[in-house]
């Protein structure tokens, strides 16, 4: 197995520009404002988004409420400890992040190709952005609660959490399918992979 780095929005905060969830919670609420008492920050969302004025459709009001998070995070300013980071040389960093700091570190310091290996429109199982270092073994960076540049993925309510664990549950039991140009792919249990030493790559990582 190859060695892989998990990190959240701590790392984040070490940036001057970056949001604290509650700041974030706060700047979405907007007309509406109250108190979050105890609730956790999924309910939080969950509120915001049903007392949004004049909800009617509550997939578009949704995307809206997306829309102004990405906006609230596409210009956060690379910590230094994300270079500290990428100099583990660790194969794959997991990341709960919806931003692009810590991709934007590495591009500031090497003329690297990035590509975007994900086909996903809401869930994030094989949300990969694949860093080729020229000749090297790529850097994968997995934004696995959803990413600023497609809004409908970031992963905050509860309905967007539970599809998730859905879509995990699949893939772990062998039930899980995708569809590239066209066609439909349909990948093994992981224990099936590990038995048989054939793990895919694409939200695992290939056989050495």
């Amino acid at each position: 197995m190859m060695n892989s780095v998990l990190f959240g929005n701590g790392l984040n905060r070490l940036s001057a520009t970056n949001k604290s969830w509650d700041e974030l919670l706060d700047e979405i609420k907007y007309p509406n404002e109250f108190d979050n008492g105890n609730l956790p920050n999924t309910m939080v969302y969950e509120r915001i988004l049903f007392e949004r004025p004049g909800l009617s459709n509550i997939l578009e009001e949704e995307l809206n409420v997306k829309e102004k998070i990405a906006k609230a995070y596409e210009n956060i300013d690379a910590p230094s400890i994300y270079r500290e980071l990428y100099s583990l040389n660790a194969q794959n960093y997991l990341t709960t992040n919806y931003d692009y700091a810590f991709r934007d570190s590495i591009l500031d310091e090497f003329d690297y190709k990035v590509l975007n290996k994900s086909t996903e429109e809401i869930y994030s199982i094989r949300r990969k952005i694949e860093i080729e270092k020229n000749g090297h073994e790529p850097t994968n960076i997995w934004h696995i609660h959803g990413e600023i540049q497609h809004p409908k993925t970031i992963m905050l309510g509860l309905d967007h959490y539970c599809g998730e664990i859905g879509k995990i549950d699949a893939f772990i039991k062998g039930r899980y399918k995708y569809s590239v140009d066209g066609k439909t792919k349909k990948l093994k249990s992981v224990k099936e992979k590990l038995i048989l030493n054939e793990l895919d790559g694409v939200s695992s990582q290939p056989a050495k």
